[in-house]
């Protein structure tokens, strides 16, 4: 049963870890603007994966040239412009509306991998992407203010969802059509992404590597958790995601991965927080639609 269900199991364990390093993120990179945050996890997690392809000797794969664009594109669209995207979002419409909004990425990878990859993933599945999604949603909307419409904000987080669905289908062309390893193509995807940021963002802020600005994470003891956080988040996390993409399908995938707000429900209740009614209902909708992914034939 493991070894069918490999590629949702990956996409959890990601979640999981997201989880894990989005609080540490919280508390070491609070201070820092958020691109130059996006930046350095990027550069400091490219360095844990070409550590990794050396001591594990993965050779570079044969791809035809189209393929490597393909993989540099989605980690481009995806990962620069979508967490960027992301992090705008939230500066202007907070978390909870930023989720709301970008609870249309699974449905929205199934239709472009359904259109471009000719993927269905069958009337179950879709049940369980939407069951789960409601359940994340009716949590993180629990405490919501009510505010205005704010278009730009909401224009930022609907480009994040089709960023990351775009991004995700682009990445599993790739992965089931080449002999690629996972490692590589998380190593491709994030080194396009973090190289764009790099060239990117001196251009529209010169300011943002001056050495006031990297102060703003404080002492060595915080980077040395920032460390932590890259290295589960986004090495393992990326590294994981794309697992998730050779072994399973793109909406699948994308659906399991977004159930970070989950997990980190549950972290925040081992450390004494009190969980809501409305948040226990929406969590047990979300794991009811999970379990849809792990059926199995004939049920």
């Amino acid at each position: 049963m493991t070894l069918s269900f490999a590629g949702e199991l990956a996409a959890l364990t990601a979640a999981f870890i997201w989880a894990i390093s989005t609080m540490i993120y919280a508390r070491t990179g609070g201070r820092m603007p958020a691109m130059l945050l996006n930046l350095i996890k990027g550069s400091v997690a490219v360095g844990f994966l070409v550590l990794t392809v050396l001591i594990l000797g993965d050779a570079p794969p044969e791809l035809e040239t189209r393929h490597w664009l393909w993989l540099a594109g989605s980690g481009l669209v995806g990962i620069s412009i979508g967490d960027s995207a992301y992090f705008a979002s939230i500066r202007r419409i907070g978390p909870a509306q930023t989720l709301l909004v970008e609870s249309i990425a699974p449905p929205l990878t199934g239709l472009l991998a359904f259109f471009f990859l000719h993927e269905s993933i069958g009337p179950w599945a879709w049940t369980g992407v939407f069951l789960t999604m409601g359940g994340i949603l009716w949590v993180v909307t629990e405490h919501r203010p009510k505010e205005r419409i704010h278009l730009p904000g909401l224009g930022f987080a609907a480009l994040a969802a089709l960023c990351q669905a775009a991004g995700m289908v682009m990445s599993r062309e790739v992965m089931i059509n080449t002999p690629i390893t996972s490692l590589w193509a998380a190593l491709v995807r994030l080194a396009s992404a973090t190289l764009a940021l790099w060239v990117f963002l001196p251009l529209v802020r010169p300011d943002i590597l001056r050495r006031e600005v990297w102060r703003g994470m404080g002492a060595a003891g915080t980077w040395a958790l920032f460390a932590v956080a890259v290295f589960l988040g986004t090495f393992l996390g990326i590294w994981l995601q794309q697992t998730a993409l050779k072994l399973t399908s793109a909406a699948i995938a994308q659906t399991l991965v977004s159930v970070s707000p989950l997990f980190a429900l549950g972290l925040a209740r081992l450390g004494g927080q009190k969980i809501s009614r409305r948040s226990l209902t929406g969590s047990i909708a979300a794991l009811a639609g999970i379990a849809l992914f792990f059926r199995q034939p004939g049920w």
